[in-house]
């Protein structure tokens, strides 16, 4: 992200840099937290989308941020009454969330709240820091919170990451099988069946996915069972929040006048701090030596979370070298590579591969520095 330096205090906001990516971000958003409501047609894209977020309603999440973002902007000289009107929005969508006062509800709320204080503590005690390093500064600080919480409510004897695990596959379970009534419901119509008629490999791949989905999120009702996405559930939750935060970082500097820190650069700056190196590399230590296999989960989820952002480096690269005026093709032909790549060799050795090269693209430039010197192709590029 971009590492200038902060305006003084008080100073007007500048303009954020466009529109666009922020308004699909936000269509995005309603999009992925309306996944339940998807229509029979889209069920088993509704499934993924609800397994790949341990916390499905990601506008509460955004809300929050932004109420969090409000306050540390009313503490540098903003208005108060935008801080408390984010502040009581959060405070109703919270209130008004359509779930039980427990288990997995429970676990929403408190995340949601400790994401969003941590945020606007570290905010606080980092002026003028860039936003990546703030935010994962405000996730390791809600996650150890968490942690401790969690643990003290914890029944004695019980791990517990065991508890959590058991919460996510149950509340995994429910939502699994919510989307396969709908499957079932849309593959037993009069016009699914005539489009399988004509075209039955499309069928079969349907069927395909459907069924590894259910692998990859559900326990088919086996008690102890940890299905793939729970194992990494905490690595997902911590992408997502990143996300939720800068969502809201942007939202609140597009509503506010006063900025709280550098404004989001663009895609192709994207750096971070070279130490996040150590991620990756206790995360593979963990997962590859075979004498410490009580702390491979540990070490799957460091690779994950890593590993997507060096990743996302490694897209950044490549932005750089591309003119703008080809970037949303070559999203569209990227999009296509991989709906190619699942059909050729399956959805998990497709995301590999393209991850891996990303992944070694990002990591390469942490010695290699692929940007030093060259110069940024732009729209007349």
């Amino acid at each position: 992200m971009s590492t200038a330096g902060a305006p003084e205090r008080g100073a007007p906001a500048p303009s954020e840099p466009g529109w666009r990516w922020f308004v699909l971000a936000l269509g995005a958003m309603v999009a992925v937290t309306a996944a339940p409501a998807w229509p029979p047609a889209l069920a088993v894209a509704a499934g993924a989308v609800r397994v790949l977020l341990p916390v499905e309603q990601v506008a509460l999440l955004v809300v929050v941020a932004v109420a969090s973002a409000a306050v540390v902007g009313w503490r540098s000289g903003g208005r108060w009454w935008l801080a408390v009107a984010w502040v009581a929005a959060a405070a109703y969508v919270l209130r008004m969330l359509p779930l039980p006062a427990d288990g997995y509800a429970t676990f929403v709320r408190g995340w949601s709240l400790t994401l969003g204080a941590s945020f606007g503590v570290v905010c606080l005690a980092t002026s003028g820091r860039p936003f990546l390093g703030r935010a994962l500064a405000a996730v390791a600080l809600a996650s150890a919170v968490t942690a401790v919480g969690l643990r003290a409510r914890t029944a004695t004897g019980q791990a517990t990451f065991q508890t959590v695990g058991q919460m996510l596959s149950a509340e995994y379970d429910r939502r699994l099988e919510a989307s396969q009534v709908q499957w079932e419901r849309r593959a037993a119509s009069p016009a699914w069946q005539g489009f399988v008629a004509r075209f039955p490999e499309a069928g079969e791949v349907a069927g395909q996915w459907a069924e590894g989905l259910q692998q990859a999120g559900g326990t088919g009702g086996v008690a102890g069972v940890r299905p793939p996405l729970v194992q990494v559930a905490p690595a997902l939750l911590v992408l997502e929040s990143l996300v939720a935060l800068a969502l809201g970082w942007a939202a609140y500097h597009r509503v506010a006048r006063v900025r709280i820190g550098p404004p989001l650069g663009a895609l192709p700056a994207l750096r971070f701090n070279d130490q996040l190196v150590w991620g990756v590399v206790v995360g593979g230590t963990l997962l590859l030596l075979p004498t410490l296999v009580e702390w491979r989960a540990i070490g799957l989820n460091l690779v994950v979370v890593f590993g997507t952002l060096y990743a996302l480096r490694g897209v950044a690269v490549l932005r750089w070298y591309l003119p703008d005026r080809l970037a949303l093709p070559a999203l569209l032909a990227l999009v296509v590579v991989v709906l190619l790549l699942i059909a050729l060799v399956g959805p998990g050795w497709g995301a590999a591969v393209l991850l891996a090269n990303a992944v070694g693209l990002g990591l390469g430039d942490t010695w290699r520095d692929f940007r030093a010197g060259a110069p940024r192709r732009s729209l007349s590029s």
